[in-house]
């Protein structure tokens, strides 16, 4: 089951968030970065709950529901790159699953969630941003009708990140 994030998912969504790092990431990012994430819990908790809180239009969290518990999520809103109109480009800032989801088709149901969603909100693109030598990630967007659009950008968050931007019509 998909559904919009509530506050008291926010420690499992943080929980979720360092995990797919941890696990995704491992041969891309520096150890060290990854092991520090393991003390952000509640840095990052705090950061959802904020965010969880506080209303947003066409910002949306949506969730996996495995039973009774969260196993992934998505982060999606209006794009904030500069050459993309807002008002008609969404962005998907984030899409995690907790590692011991992988390949059980949450991603796929997420991602047609979230291509719903921005459609809902009015948007008639889609954007994202993927790691560059993230080729599992990309073949996964791929996949699922993502096309790389040819603008590229380092993320910072300490540490260089170069990373490819995404597009797909809604």
């Amino acid at each position: 089951m998909i559904r919009s994030a509530a506050l008291e998912d926010a420690s499992r969504l943080a929980e979720i968030h360092i995990s797919s790092w941890q696990a995704a990431y491992a041969d891309l990012l520096p150890a060290d970065f990854l092991d520090g994430l393991s003390e952000e819990l509640e840095k990052r908790t705090d950061q959802w709950q904020d965010w969880l809180s506080t209303e947003s239009p066409q910002r949306s969290v949506l969730v996996a529901i495995d039973g009774d518990k969260v196993v992934g999520f998505t982060h999606t809103g209006p794009s904030g790159d500069k050459d993309l109109k807002p008002r008609e480009v969404g962005e998907l800032y984030a899409m995690y699953l907790d590692p011991a989801h992988y390949r059980q088709g949450w991603g796929s149901a997420l991602m047609a969630a979230v291509f719903a969603d921005l459609r809902a909100s009015g948007f008639s693109e889609a954007s994202l941003w993927v790691m560059t030598d993230n080729a599992q990630a990309r073949a996964f967007y791929e996949q699922a009708g993502w096309e790389a659009d040819g603008a590229e950008t380092d993320h910072c968050l300490g540490i260089t990140i170069p990373a490819v931007r995404y597009r797909a019509s809604l």
